[in-house]
């Protein structure tokens, strides 16, 4: 099983490799390197979108010496520029979370963010939230009722992908046989 990607314009371009015990990752500027499947101490798949990239998902592989390797479901080939590589993203997180459990029974399998993490968005949102009321307020007051509306159109575009963030990384385990749908990129011309 192979997978074609590059994270991002400071990354090479690396083909990572299932076979067998090991992930050997194939750069196209540098060594190839192999990393056993037993160094693998927890895979973490979550909903990661960003302004150019609402449907970007990431698998973050967590290693015994502390190191993190990740790759997304997408590629990047310049400034705003991503091909959509889904399809050979989600074949290959399956089949790696399911070779997983055969060479590191340890092995965590961790979906959506840390708690932390979620934690600190979840503040985030309410902050801006109530910002956006008390602002719609000012404006309202002030006899710019206009820019009410504006802001409204703003948030109704930027709703859905916080909603979907947050109902996505719910931080939890699950089990390699039951990987969360919701997780992984739907299929083509399908939103979750």
């Amino acid at each position: 099983m192979r997978y074609l990607t590059r994270n991002n314009a400071f990354t090479p371009m690396i083909t990572w490799v299932l076979d067998g015990a090991g992930l050997t990752l194939e750069s196209d500027k540098g060594p190839t390197r192999t990393v056993p499947l037993a160094a693998v101490r927890a895979v973490r798949l979550e909903f990661a979108p960003t302004r150019p990239e609402q449907n970007r998902f990431r698998c973050r592989l967590e290693l015994t010496s502390g190191e993190r390797l990740e790759f997304f479901n997408r590629r990047y080939a310049g400034v705003y520029d991503f091909h959509d590589t889904s399809a050979d993203y989600t074949a290959f997180v399956r089949a790696l979370v399911a070779a997983l459990p055969g060479h590191s029974p340890s092995c965590q399998f961790l979906a959506g963010t840390t708690d932390g993490v979620y934690v600190a968005n979840l503040l985030v949102a309410g902050v801006l939230g109530a910002g956006l009321i008390l602002a719609a307020g000012w404006l309202y007051l002030s006899g710019f009722a206009w820019l009410i509306v504006v802001k409204l159109v703003l948030l109704a575009a930027c709703a859905p992908v916080l909603i979907r963030w947050i109902t996505h990384n719910r931080p939890h385990t699950f089990p390699p046989e039951a990987i969360p749908s919701d997780l992984l990129p739907a299929p083509a011309g399908r939103r979750p």
